[in-house]
């Protein structure tokens, strides 16, 4: 309770002298600018947990495909093309979303899009779970891809334009780690279901199991504010001024709230200005972190791990399901490190030692296979994929690509890159089949395929070195604002 000054007594009871008052008053004020501090960062972590639950649901649903591909491959029986379609169908649909999602961003709100995005989810979850055949199976697989994909602008676009500039960077690896935790969850749900149900009808019960997360997460939605970026673009300055209070307190508001109008004086919002001088720059970086996302080794074979260990010689398909999770698992750990690192030491070093240091175990994992070496090594090598991507290489393109735009067509660039980045997901997806293929058959063995990938990441390193630039602890408007000199 507060001390009025001259009540305010020493512990001998007597009355304290007026620089013991004013020392105690500064204390009681720290204090309590301390609880209210803690108290605005709860509300920012739940906040930012609800829309990260979007990439949960995509992380699962990915990484379904690749606990159930084994039994999709017997169960329809599914070429190597037909295989690879399959596995990435969803990656397909997810190419469509994110221009819808850009679009209703803007039109409706960040998170009225995510609860659409979701109810897209149980459509496909249902669907896919019941399908007669694969036209059918992959028909849905791309409905839900397209919640996905519509969820990938929305969720990341959402956490960025909420956070804090000094927490923007931890708070943006959430996303991530949503997805990397919805990854692991699938296969130990996946290995769950096959204790319970036959193999034949095991597979539908992984799509279903879906559900149980999207029906909790529509009514989270409900329970958080609009992005008070979205509120001041719509001229809703008060409303965006007390969800900025709620983030930042009253003093830092009214600045913040001062810096998002200068920044929409300036800009038209249309897509003819994504190809503006320096605007078309921070463009091909977008687009290029989304390229080096998936083709510098663990998107590519994300959806086969099972399939691998099946080539390495692992026999029960459930133990190599298993082994799938602790993989995930890995790079959870991994991306949790990452939360901690990214504020303190910046996004350029993490994602150049990240690239280096994943064009190394690729290369590795290459002679792994060449040498046809089973065993818990492999399982090493191919946990040891996860490591750079958790640290950087997945996490890094979502933070950034819904950092490095101006306010106004932050949500129409971020669709672009992407939509770029769905493309290489599938991509990656579609032919890493075909790569195993081909290098088994010049060279015996699937190493080519993991050499291909460490030239990629050494092309990522160049990238990290020569281009991509350093967001760690500036404001959005202040990001956006320095591409004018290029």
């Amino acid at each position: 309770m507060w001390l009025a000054p001259s009540l305010a007594k020493n512990s001998r009871g007597g009355h304290l002298n007026p620089l013991s008052e004013s020392i105690l008053k500064t204390k009681q004020l720290s204090q309590l600018e301390a609880i209210d501090r803690n108290r605005r960062n709860r509300y920012i972590f739940a906040v930012a947990f609800v829309a990260a639950i979007g990439g949960f649901l995509f992380g699962f649903d990915l990484s379904l495909i690749g606990a159930a591909n084994i039994y999709l491959k017997d169960q329809f029986h599914l070429t190597e093309e037909m295989l690879g379609f399959t596995s990435a169908s969803a990656a397909l649909g997810c190419v469509f979303g994110p221009f819808l999602g850009g679009w209703l961003s803007d039109k409706i709100g960040r998170e009225r899009t995510m609860m659409l995005a979701a109810l897209l989810l149980a459509a496909g979850a249902i669907m896919t779970a019941i399908a007669p055949d694969i036209f059918l199976f992959n028909a849905f697989r791309i409905v839900g891809g397209v919640g996905i994909g519509i969820c990938s602008v929305a969720s990341p676009l959402y956490i960025a334009e909420i956070a804090p500039a000094k927490m923007r960077g931890k708070l943006g690896l959430t996303y991530q780690l949503a997805i990397v935790v919805g990854s692991t969850a699938a296969p130990l749900a996946a290995y769950a279901i096959l204790q319970v149900f036959p193999e034949a009808t095991a597979w539908r019960w992984m799509f279903a199991s879906q559900m149980a997360v999207i029906v909790l997460f529509i009514p989270f939605l409900f329970l958080i504010p609009p992005s008070p970026r979205w509120l001041a673009d719509r001229g809703r300055f008060d409303d965006a001024l007390d969800v900025l209070r709620k983030v930042h307190g009253d003093e830092v508001a009214a600045d913040e709230l001062d810096e998002i109008k200068a920044s929409l004086s300036t800009e038209t919002g249309g897509f003819r200005e994504l190809i503006q001088p320096g605007i078309r720059y921070a463009l091909l970086i977008g687009i290029l972190l989304a390229f080096f996302n998936n083709w510098t080794g663990w998107s590519s074979m994300a959806s086969y791990i099972p399939i691998l260990f099946e080539m390495a010689g692992v026999a029960q398909r459930h133990i190599a399901i298993l082994q799938f999770s602790f993989t995930y698992l890995a790079m959870a750990l991994v991306t949790m490190a990452s939360m901690w690192m990214i504020d303190r030491f910046g996004r350029r070093p993490l994602w150049i030692f990240a690239s280096l240091l994943m064009a190394g175990i690729t290369g590795v994992t290459g002679l792994v296979f060449a040498f046809q070496i089973k065993g818990a090594f492999l399982l090493l090598v191919i946990i040891l994929c996860t490591v750079p991507h958790g640290l950087a290489l997945g996490a890094l393109p979502w933070l950034m690509m819904s950092e490095i735009f101006p306010n106004r067509i932050r949500a129409k660039a971020v669709a672009v890159t992407t939509t770029f980045l769905w493309l290489m997901i599938f991509s990656a997806a579609q032919f890493f089949p075909m790569l195993i293929g081909g290098s088994q058959r010049m060279i015996g063995s699937p190493a080519g395929a993991f050499w291909l990938f460490s030239l990629i990441c050494l092309a990522a390193a160049l990238f990290g070195w020569r281009m991509m630039p350093e967001t760690k602890g500036r404001s959005l408007e202040n990001i956006a604002d320095s591409w004018r000199r290029h």
